[in-house]
C-alpha cells in the first residue's frame, strides 16, 4: 500500500513519501550514472595509453567495438531487469555510464578544460530550471516530447548526411538544435517520471526497474544537452 497517493495543500499536489523516494532513487541513479561518465572521461583523456588504443591505434576496430557495447547495454537493460532485477539493471546502468566516457573524453581532447567546464554548468543550471518548469507546470508536455522524438530522428539524418558534407554551418546548426531537443526531452521525461511517481505504487521492485529507466532517460538528456553545448561553447585545444 502507498502511504499517501496523493495530498493537496493550498489547491496544490505534494509529494507522497513513496512519490518523493521514487524520484529521490531516480536523481541518484542519475547523478551516478554523471559521476562514473566524468571519471571514465578524465582517466582516458589523462591516460596516454588509453588514447593511443582507442582512437590512435591505426583500426577503429575499439570504437566500434564500445559503440556496439553501448547499444548492446542500453537496448537490453529493460529486458535484462524483468529477468535479473534492479540490481542486475543498475550494473549495466552503471556499466554503461563508464561507456560513455570513451563519447565525453573526446570533448576533453578536443576542446580546452575551462569551456568543458563551462559547457557542464550550463548544462546544469538548464538541466535544474527545466526540471523545476517540468515539475510545477499544468501543461501537458506529451506533445512536445512527440516533436522532439521527431525532431531527433532529424538530427540524426542531419549528422549523418554532415559526415559526407563536412558543413561547419550545418553542425553548428545540428548542435543548437540537439540543444533544444534534448531540452524539450528533459522537461518531458521529467513529467513523465512526475505522473508515474503520483500514479502508481512505487515502493516495490516493479518501481525499483522503473527508477533505473526514468534515470536512463534523464542521462542521456543532460548528456546529449551537454555534448551539443560543448560543440557550441568549446574552445578548441589548435
Amino acid at each position: 500500500m502507498r502511504s499517501k497517493e496523493f495530498a493537496y495543500s493550498s489547491g496544490q499536489q505534494v509529494l507522497s513519501t513513496d512519490a518523493a523516494a521514487f524520484m529521490q532513487r531516480v536523481y541518484g541513479w542519475m547523478t551516478a550514472g554523471l559521476a562514473v561518465t566524468g571519471l571514465s572521461a578524465f582517466y582516458i583523456a589523462s591516460s596516454e595509453s588509453a588514447i593511443r588504443f582507442l582512437f590512435f591505434s591505426g583500426s577503429s576496430l575499439p570504437i566500434f567495438l564500445v559503440i556496439g557495447v553501448q547499444l548492446a547495454l542500453v537496448f537490453s537493460i529493460r529486458p535484462v531487469m524483468k529477468s535479473k532485477g534492479s540490481f542486475i539493471g543498475a550494473l549495466m546502468f552503471l556499466a554503461y555510464s563508464a561507456t560513455l566516457g570513451v563519447t565525453v573524453s573526446t570533448l576533453l581532447l578536443r576542446f580546452t578544460g575551462p569551456s568543458v567546464a563551462q559547457a557542464f554548468f550550463v548544462t546544469a543550471g538548464a538541466f535544474g530550471g527545466l526540471t523545476i518548469f517540468a515539475f510545477v507546470t499544468k501543461r501537458d508536455l506529451s506533445g512536445m516530447g512527440n516533436f522532439c522524438a521527431v525532431g531527433l530522428i532529424g538530427i540524426i539524418l542531419a549528422s549523418v548526411v554532415n559526415i559526407f558534407m563536412g558543413s561547419p554551418a550545418l553542425h553548428f546548426a545540428i548542435s543548437v538544435l540537439g540543444v533544444l531537443i534534448f531540452a524539450g526531452l528533459a522537461a518531458y521525461d521529467t513529467q513523465k517520471m512526475r505522473e508515474y511517481a503520483f500514479s502508481q505504487d512505487t515502493n516495490n521492485e516493479t518501481g525499483r526497474r522503473a527508477s533505473i529507466m526514468a534515470a536512463l532517460e534523464l542521462y542521456l538528456d543532460f548528456i546529449m544537452m551537454f555534448i551539443y553545448l560543448t560543440q557550441i561553447l568549446g574552445i578548441s585545444r589548435d
